[in-house]
């Protein structure tokens, strides 16, 4: 073959080439007059292709907004973490640098008195069991026959197996997936299959439960006392938008602490949620706009503190977006927040959870009337975006036990004060947490 080549004549060596361009001018007319076509189909369907796109984005909005409300997590190592660089090694990288960071001094109990919320109702079904690990804790969380939460020790007193994992409802009673025995809403051993009564002073602790605001709380306290007060909180007749969840590396305190603290709001949250190109080029601040917030703390009557908070957003000299908050801090670890916006009422529900002495599960459920649902689920993503700028900050700092005040502290110390009310001689102190002995 390579003979018959190298003796082909100039001529056909030229008509050789002359084919070759013919079939690249050809594929380039087709593909030219399909470009043609598409952008000539796109002219003469333009509406019904805009009006099918607008339909579709408005069918989605509506699935997220009414059927399927948006969930936004992040873990511990998502935030905080951009200064070590990308690699294969980076999350033993990020390890290392948890592991090298101080913790503090003069740290508090870390697991305060009060409720916390432990799952999301709609998690828990009736009949449905569910693990749950806070407060230093393991425990077994399940949905009676009756629709009631309840929640009790996870292991078994008999033989050590875990109620929530593997164990079922019957009735109202948690039965063990080892030997089958069963326990009541109060702890107390119920029946043990072979033996014809149950056995007597068996039993495992149990916790008081409650359900506010679309979520399952249990109440914690280090004395044995009964709750201090009742969760007799609900959104009413507003949906349900969303809800985001954090965790978070930093004492509970800390994050209620965030609203006594004022003078953080225009420090941290004055940039545009839409860019931050401000922080970089200070002459774009009024252009691009920025958060102007104004806030008073007052630590309210016993186990409630309340905070008043307004919101601008300014862009040159005018203030848009008017935004008034009223805040209820509810015991350690409960938040409500009443936010009347130009586009209608927000309801955001903050829960902060305790799972370990310096790891917290922060979650806030948005909810709104139906005709902002849309706005609603935005808040989800807006609010998000806020909180992650405090969370940068928790997981990389100690905890200060005896801050250097200044005068704009004021409300820092006040909140401190008023904290410490959910510590009692009973609490379980930062180092006695830290210690994981083993129970025998």
């Amino acid at each position: 073959m390579a003979d018959s080549i190298s003796h082909l004549s100039p001529a056909k060596c030229y008509d050789a080439m002359l084919n070759k361009s013919d079939v690249l001018l050809f594929f380039a007319n087709m593909t030219l007059n399909f470009v043609r076509s598409v952008i000539g189909f796109l002219q003469e369907n333009s509406t019904i292709i805009i009006a099918s796109v607008i339909l579709v984005v408005v069918l989605y909005v509506c699935y997220k907004c009414y059927w399927n409300p948006v969930f936004y997590s992040k873990e511990l190592t998502d935030i905080g973490f951009e200064h070590i660089p990308s690699g294969p090694d980076r999350p033993a990288r990020i390890t290392r640098a948890q592991q090298a960071r101080k913790l503090g001094h003069k740290i508090p109990p870390p697991y305060p008195n009060g409720w916390f919320a432990v799952a999301e109702s709609s998690d828990l079904k009736v009949g449905g069991v569910l693990a749950v690990d806070v407060l230093g804790q393991n425990l077994c969380l399940f949905r009676g026959e009756d629709g009631v939460a309840h929640c009790v020790d996870a292991y078994c007193p008999h033989l050590g197996a875990n109620l929530a994992i593997g164990g079922a409802v019957q009735g109202n009673c948690i039965e063990c997936p080892f030997h089958k025995w069963t326990f009541g809403a109060d702890g107390v051993c119920k029946s043990v299959p072979g033996v014809e009564k149950a056995p007597k002073g068996v039993s495992i602790k149990s916790w008081h439960t409650a359900e506010a605001d679309g979520a399952v709380w249990i109440w914690h306290d280090a004395a044995g006392r009964d709750p201090q007060w009742g969760m007799e909180y609900s959104p009413g007749a507003w949906g349900y938008r969303g809800r985001n969840e954090f965790i978070v590396n930093a004492h509970v305190q800390e994050i209620p602490e965030n609203g006594a603290d004022v003078a953080h709001l225009n420090a941290v949250h004055a940039s545009s949620v839409v860019t931050t190109l401000a922080e970089k080029y200070p002459f774009l601040l009024n252009i691009i706009g920025c958060h102007v917030w104004t806030a008073t703390w007052n630590k309210g009557e016993g186990h409630i503190a309340d905070l008043t908070l307004t919101h601008d957003y300014k862009i040159l000299k005018y203030n848009l977006f008017h935004i008034d908050v009223t805040v209820q801090q509810i015991g350690p670890g409960y938040v409500r927040l009443m936010l009347k916006t130009p586009l209608g009422p927000i309801l955001v529900s903050q829960s902060v959870t305790p799972i370990a002495p310096l790891t917290q599960r922060v979650v806030h459920r948005v909810f709104s009337p139906a005709y902002n649902a849309a706005w609603g689920a935005l808040v989800v993503y807006n609010e998000a975006y806020m909180f992650e700028r405090d969370v940068a900050i928790w997981n990389n700092k100690i905890f200060v036990g005896a801050p250097a005040f200044v005068k704009t502290d004021k409300t820092i110390k006040a909140f401190r004060s008023w904290f410490s009310q959910f510590y009692c001689e009973n609490s379980k102190s930062f180092r006695e947490a830290m210690t994981n002995d083993l129970d025998w």
